[in-house]
């Protein structure tokens, strides 16, 4: 019969780490929930084996990645879940509450990374040159505007405040992951739909009679919007473009750094740009820029041609 009081301090220690995160390391909500997602699935599978965090050995971290298989998870997620696990042992040994991380011997999947999804010139200039017929629309395109002019997470576009844009120098102070702030920038044409666009979020407000809280976008009833309605806007102007490919807010995000490093940008400040921790995230926009000299090559040189 499993010992209740043994299963309960698991999850104590699993509560403690994520509180640790959250105050000390100072992770995002977004975040320090993902890491609890994924050591929920550690937390089942000690309860269903009736184990303390403290007898869990190789053996047993081995079993529970082989589950993670069983489920036929991406072997992204099944690496996600394999750091959390192997940080939350790692904050354990370090308080002495084990003698050695269960993980450390097991390897992870090996992960073909994919080539983001990246817009053509031609259809960011469809996109931003939308037509703005109504508050909505302006609104709209602003916001893809926005995405693309600063390369930020849908997170960091849907909290940015007025009073964060310094209008002068076209410069926006950006608090990304782990509470650390970067600045992004503004190009000429961005800051002049946001100018078009705020005097009418003014009007929103004023008519809707909602307290402003600083945020940049808020919808046509004044409130900020939620993060399934900016997915349904991507959605619906995807089908109105005809677009075949995806489109994201994501998919921005990587358009907007293959576009500087195909300029000649140095990686360094891509990294800086993007907010990135460890450069190795940034490079894999060197693999998108290189894949398209090859078909730039293959298309244009007389010899680089297939045979037909």
């Amino acid at each position: 019969m499993p010992d209740n009081d043994r299963l309960i301090q698991n999850r104590v220690y699993i509560d403690s780490f994520l509180s640790y995160l959250r105050d000390v390391r100072g992770y995002s909500e977004k975040t320090v929930i993902s890491y609890g997602h994924d050591l929920m699935r550690l937390d089942e599978f000690l309860t269903s084996h009736d184990l303390a965090v403290e007898e869990m050995a190789f053996e047993d971290a081995r079993e529970f990645t082989s589950d993670l298989y069983d489920q036929e998870l991406s072997h992204a997620t099944i690496n996600r879940i394999l750091s959390a696990n192997r940080s939350f042992f790692h904050s354990l040994l370090e308080n002495g509450v084990v003698d050695s991380d269960p993980f450390k011997r097991v390897s992870g999947a090996k992960n073909t990374r994919k080539i983001p999804t990246v817009l053509a010139p031609e259809e960011i200039e469809m996109i931003l040159g939308c037509p703005t017929d109504d508050y909505t629309s302006l609104m709209e395109v602003t916001m893809f505007h926005l995405f693309y002019s600063t390369g930020c997470r849908l997170s960091e576009i849907m909290d940015m405040k007025i009073s964060d844009i310094d209008f002068k120098t076209r410069r926006i102070s950006v608090i990304g992951k782990g509470n650390k702030q970067r600045f992004v920038f503004l190009t000429k044409r961005a800051l002049a739909m946001l100018e078009t666009y705020l005097p009418q979020r003014a009007e929103v407000l004023a008519r809707t009679k909602q307290k402003d809280n600083g945020i940049v976008l808020i919808n046509i009833k004044g409130k900020q919007l939620p993060l399934s309605t900016v997915h349904s806007i991507f959605d619906k102007y995807r089908l109105k473009l005809g677009l075949t490919k995806k489109f994201t807010p994501h998919v921005f995000r990587h358009s907007f750094a293959t576009n500087l490093m195909d300029n000649d940008t140095d990686i360094r400040v891509v990294q800086v740009l993007l907010g990135h921790e460890s450069i190795g995230t940034t490079q894999i926009y060197t693999h998108v820029t290189g894949k398209r000299l090859e078909d730039v090559y293959r298309k244009s040189h007389p010899h680089g041609r297939k045979e037909e």
